[in-house]
Parts: C-alpha cells; sequence; structure tokens
C-alpha cells in the first residue's frame, strides 16, 4: 500500500498575483496576441476604447497572462491571489499603474466560457472569516502554453514594478484570519530621511548588480519550483523600527532547498561556496556587553553535550524572547531527554555564558538581526566593488568557488567594522564542476589510449551528469529588475 505524507498531500500555498512580469520572447508575444484577439472577439465592443484606456487595457492582460504561465510552470495546480475590491484597487493602494478598477473587469471577463483563459474563486470580504479571490490557468490555456512551449524562460520582470526595496512592518498583533488565528504585521510608511535614501540606494545597486549576474541552476527547475529569474531582494525591518531586522528576502536561492542548493547553484560557470558567521548572534551578544566570548564552539555547553542543535535553537530563542521562558520555547526541545525540566537546560546555558545573561529575554534577537544586515550590506557591496557575485543568505553569503578566499577576508573585515570584534567565518562546500572536468578529461584520454591500441587499464570512468540549464536556446536567464 502506499501512503502519501501530509506534505505531499497538501495543495500548493496561494501566491499573491506579480504584476511586475513582462514577455521577452517572440512566442509570448504571439501568444498574449491571440488571448488579446479572443477577448476582443467575445467583447464586441462597438466603441474603441481611448488611447490610455487601451494602453492600461493591453498592460493588465499582458502581466496577467505572464503571470499565469509561469504560475503554471512552478505549481500546475497553483492559485493566485488577485485584488478585486475598489479599496485594493485605489490610486493609494494598487500595486501597479495599470491595476486601477478595470483590473477587477479584465479577470472576470477572462473567465467568461467564451474566453476560457483562467479560473476564477470570487473571495469573501468578512473581516474575520474573508478569504482572498484566486484565479489560476484554464484547461484551454494551459494546452496552448504546451503547444507553444512556453515557460518562465519566456518572461522577464519590470523592474519599475517591483516595488521599493525596503519594507517596514509594525508589530505583530494576534487576528482572525480565515477562521484561524494567525500573528500578522502591518506595512508602514517608511520616513523620508537621508538614512531610508541611503539604504534604499544600497539595495537598488544590489539588486542591479544581482540582475545582471550569471546564474544557473543545474537541474530539473519544475520539479524543483525554481525560477532563477527571482533575484529581486527586499530589506525588512520590524517592529516599526529601522533598528530592529533588516534582512533581505526574496532571492530564489533563498527558497531552495538546502539539500540542492550547493550542488545546483552555478556562479559565473563556478561551483558555489558557502560562507557564513559561526555562532553570530551569541559573538554580537558578548561585543553588545564588552566581553571577549570563550573560545571554541559557542553552543558546545557543558553538560549539554550531543544536543548541539537544540542548545543553539534554545540559545537563538533566549536572545530573541521579550521576557525569560520558563519552558521549553515552541520547537526547541528536539531530542532532549523527556526527564529533563527546561530549568535544567536554562540553567547550564546561563553558567556557560554568565557574561550575557541580562541579554536574555531582552528581545536583542531583532537588533542582532539589524546588525548582521548592516554586515551583509557592507560585505556586498564590498565584494561587488571586487567584481565578486554573492547571494545573500541572512548571515551567510554564497559566492563561486575561486572567491571564497577573498569573500571569507571581506565578510571578517565587515564583522569586525560594525561590531569592533572578531568574527569567525566558516566556509563550506566543494569544487565539483572542476571535478567534473576532471573526470571528463580522464575519460577522453582513455578514450584516445584505446584508439591509439594502447593498453588501458584504468577503472571505468564515472557517468558525467552533464548541466541541464532551463534554456533550450542556450542563452541566460531573463534578468530580473535589468532593463531591456
Amino acid at each position: 500500500m502506499t501512503h502519501t505524507t501530509m506534505t505531499e498531500a497538501l495543495p500548493p500555498k496561494d501566491r499573491r498575483f506579480d504584476p511586475s512580469r513582462t514577455p521577452v520572447t517572440e512566442e509570448a508575444h504571439q501568444f498574449i496576441a491571440e488571448v488579446m484577439q479572443r477577448l476582443s472577439a467575445a467583447e464586441n465592443r462597438r466603441k474603441k476604447r481611448k488611447a490610455a484606456d487601451q494602453a492600461i487595457h493591453e498592460s493588465v492582460l499582458s502581466a496577467l497572462i505572464c503571470d499565469l504561465v509561469h504560475r503554471g510552470s512552478i505549481e500546475p495546480t497553483g492559485w493566485l491571489t488577485v485584488e478585486l475590491s475598489k479599496t485594493a484597487l485605489s490610486t493609494g493602494k494598487r500595486r501597479a499603474p495599470f491595476m486601477t478598477e478595470q483590473f477587477a473587469v479584465l479577470v472576470k471577463s477572462l473567465a467568461q466560457p467564451a474566453v476560457d483563459v483562467l479560473e476564477l474563486r470570487v473571495g469573501d470580504p468578512h473581516p474575520y472569516t474573508g478569504v482572498r479571490s484566486t484565479i489560476r490557468a484554464s484547461e484551454a490555456f494551459k494546452t496552448r502554453v504546451d503547444d507553444l512551449g512556453l515557460d518562465i524562460e519566456h518572461f522577464s520582470r519590470d523592474p519599475k514594478l517591483l516595488g521599493d526595496p525596503l519594507e517596514l512592518r509594525s508589530t505583530k498583533t494576534k487576528r482572525l484570519v480565515n477562521g484561524k488565528f494567525a500573528f500578522i504585521a502591518d506595512k508602514l510608511p517608511l520616513p523620508d530621511s537621508d538614512r531610508v535614501t541611503r539604504m534604499r540606494d544600497e539595495m537598488t545597486a544590489i539588486n542591479a548588480w544581482i540582475a545582471g549576474a550569471s546564474l544557473w541552476w543545474l537541474g530539473d527547475f519544475k520539479a524543483d519550483k525554481i525560477d532563477v529569474g527571482q533575484r529581486a531582494l527586499k530589506r525588512i525591518f520590524n517592529n516599526g523600527s529601522l533598528d530592529a531586522g533588516g534582512r533581505l528576502y526574496g532571492g530564489f536561492w533563498q527558497y531552495a532547498k538546502s539539500a540542492l542548493r550547493m550542488d545546483s547553484i552555478i556562479i559565473d560557470d563556478q561551483a558555489v561556496a558557502s560562507l557564513d558567521f559561526a555562532q553570530s548572534a551569541l559573538r554580537m551578544a558578548y561585543a553588545q556587553i564588552g566581553v571577549e566570548p570563550p573560545r571554541g564552539d559557542l553552543y558546545a555547553i557543558w553538560g549539554l553535550e550531543g544536543y548541539r542543535s537544540e542548545t543553539k535553537k534554545i540559545v537563538n530563542a533566549l536572545l530573541s524572547a521579550d521576557t525569560l521562558p520558563r519552558r521549553f520555547p515552541k520547537g526547541t526541545r528536539g531530542e532532549m531527554p523527556r526527564s529533563w525540566k527546561f530549568e535544567r537546560v536554562l540553567d547550564a546555558i546561563q553558567r556557560y555564558h554568565a557574561p550575557i545573561v541580562s541579554l536574555f529575554g531582552s528581545a536583542s534577537g531583532l537588533r542582532f538581526m539589524r546588525d548582521e544586515s548592516e554586515i551583509l550590506i557592507r560585505t556586498l557591496r564590498r565584494l561587488q566593488s571586487l567584481g565578486i557575485v554573492a547571494l545573500p543568505i541572512h548571515d551567510c553569503v554564497l559566492v563561486g568557488w575561486s572567491h571564497r578566499e577573498t569573500a571569507k577576508r571581506v565578510m571578517e573585515e565587515s564583522f569586525h567594522e560594525v561590531l569592533g570584534v572578531i568574527g569567525v567565518v566558516e566556509v563550506e562546500g566543494r569544487d565539483w564542476r572542476k571535478e567534473m572536468r576532471e573526470r571528463e578529461e580522464g575519460d577522453t584520454q582513455g578514450t584516445r589510449g584505446k584508439d591509439d591500441g594502447g593498453d588501458n587499464h584504468s577503472s571505468p570512468a564515472l557517468p558525467i551528469v552533464q548541466p541541464v540549464f532551463p534554456f533550450s536556446r542556450g542563452h541566460e536567464v531573463p534578468l530580473a529588475g535589468a532593463s531591456e
């Protein structure tokens, strides 16, 4: 009997409609023209739209079609959430200039049987139990997409529609959403200040640099649910303060499964090295107190040997909590014996890290994230000045294998400049691209020896797995955020 896991049985999570998608190939433009013609025939308008209205109409239609194809390529059964209310599409709230009230009209028109472009599930606006309206491609739409061979390679993103690379969020509050309670933060306006302008300019420069980078994904991007064009990063601050949080989110490499990331991402035709700060939160805590941390692994605590992973989670929870926990924070007990009480673990941690006990339960975590993000921004900008592409993952960066030592030095310098203490950077990975080339050369030499009639006693070469890029015509990815 075949058993289906709960994770496999769950439908894909709805994704918000992305109005920044644009067509970049002849096939994509052809498909949009076909849909527009079918829609025009169904509308049977007596009067032509004004030029400005027609431009909006075509922009909306193009964006919808592009994102429907993109969604279907990554999640064939996935839905897109869309705004259909007048409030959400009002001048101050619309996410793109063309998302006027006519956006809702067009969405409903595309769901009509005569047009048959998309399926529409109209939402419920109830403030507590309401659900959002969602759309996905119709079966006829999918069939035509397959006929034309359309995929994510046929689309890019308009940099003008990617939004502000900075976002400020409020403190999370508990609310009832879709019949369930959830902690949600609201988006807040950013202050008009030189500081915000500087940070926005930094993010714009970083995004432009990554957008133009040579990035490939090795393997089946559909099965792995990877869009190498998803590169635009957003720096998100929390608790209504520019001094809390500030981490970078949005790059495809951040959402790739960790088991695939190191063996699938290629930067400038190189395997990647992963560099991250060892025990960064604890080192930042010691830096704030002004005391040198213990030598060695800061999570290797006396009395808790063999439970490093659990200890790390508990220590970070202690630094993030606004009060000192009295029981194991959610998801931290792990494999620790059930007979152990939290007081035992807390006592061991407090004795080992006595100098920073005052920071436990002080909500320092988001402040440390702010320092961490400053270090990462400084690292990214400095590597950019050296011509090195780096992909950030919170307190870690991915770089091409040949740049790992330079990146390590830059990260350590940036850590010291921001915090005034020495940071420890760990490097992981292997140059599997070099290994592939060496095996290919060995295989070629062995074949040549046989052709020359010489003896060949070498073992059979291991099978070589060639890179399979998601671009059948051999070109690189459409640049996310790059100008046409």
